[in-house]
């Protein structure tokens, strides 16, 4: 009998380290596509005009000729939004403003809305210029692992001053 309660102990705890694993292999999962997703964006902005090279940039840094008024990214660990803000750009400093009642951003009724925040999630993004053509990308997310744990998922692109797609046509 000591043995069979032992061996089914034994079963459970295996069991219960196999569920925590788990559980941390989505949590990294899930990290990394919103540090790629953050990378992928800049690209993205800068190809299809919606920045210039030149406004994708730190705070303070920004480079606004031939483009329109654009503040930046914030620098420092910031709060992960679900939502991009008014100028539908992630990571920016207006992530966390709800259009309020109206629906519409702009208004007398938007407001700071702290509900948008995803839980256990801060992030860091870190824009360095090269030279005139290149810059380094740094994205750091710091996460809530199992147990409580913070951890960092640090991820780093280059981007160009090219617009062009890289696809063969």
């Amino acid at each position: 009998m000591v043995l069979l309660t032992t061996a089914l102990l034994g079963v459970a705890s295996t069991i219960g380290y196999a569920l925590m694993v788990s559980n941390s292999g989505r949590g990294v999962t899930n990290t990394k596509l919103l540090v790629v997703t953050v990378l992928e964006q800049m690209e993205t902005l800068r190809n299809n005009g919606q920045l210039t090279f030149g406004q994708i940039a730190n705070t303070g840094q920004v480079n606004n000729a031939g483009g329109g008024t654009f503040g930046g990214f914030p620098t420092g660990f910031q709060d992960l939004s679900v939502n991009p803000g008014p100028d539908g750009i992630f990571g920016t400093g207006d992530d966390l403003i709800d259009p309020g009642t109206d629906g519409n951003y702009g208004t007398a009724d938007d407001y700071t809305n702290v509900n948008l925040i995803r839980t256990g999630f801060s992030r860091e993004i870190v824009i360095t210029t090269l030279n005139p053509q290149l810059k380094r990308i740094q994205v750091t997310l710091r996460y809530s692992a199992n147990g409580g744990v913070r951890k960092e998922l640090v991820g780093v692109s280059y981007l160009n001053d090219n617009s062009h797609s890289n696809y063969i046509r």
